[in-house]
């Protein structure tokens, strides 16, 4: 059975080595840290090192482990980030998510179609 793959959009390598979407999360303020997060849109769970604590409501910058590219400002929002996703069947979408610490927001994208998940999915309904 082919898994869904996730890329980073600047080069195209992949994230996910064991399981986990692995992203290097910095907060405005301290040190960077890597952040695993579940590939299953709509489940929010996030590991980090215990050394590397994260808390609701922090912004965090989003980036690439591999080429360091900045993955957040997605079309000049502050908050959002974005990765690429390969479903099954070789579909490419945009996956695009809060950077925002505790927002339970994910977004499913392709051309015109866009799919939400998450409880706080509304707070950019604007956005689109």
């Amino acid at each position: 059975m082919k898994e869904k793959n996730f890329l980073c959009p600047n080069c195209r390598s992949q994230l996910v080595p064991n399981k986990k979407i692995v992203l290097i999360a910095r907060p405005e303020s301290g040190h960077a840290g890597l952040l695993l997060l579940s590939p299953k849109l709509g489940e929010y769970t996030a590991t980090t090192h215990s050394a590397f604590t994260l808390h609701d409501g922090q912004k965090v910058d989003i980036s690439c482990p591999v080429c360091h590219a900045d993955l957040g400002d997605y079309k000049d929002n502050k908050n959002l980030a974005r990765v690429i996703m390969i479903d099954e069947d070789g579909k490419e979408y945009d996956i695009v998510f809060s950077e925002i610490i505790g927002e339970k927001c994910t977004y499913k994208i392709h051309g015109e179609e866009i799919e939400s998940y998450g409880e706080d999915a509304g707070l950019y309904v604007n956005f689109w």
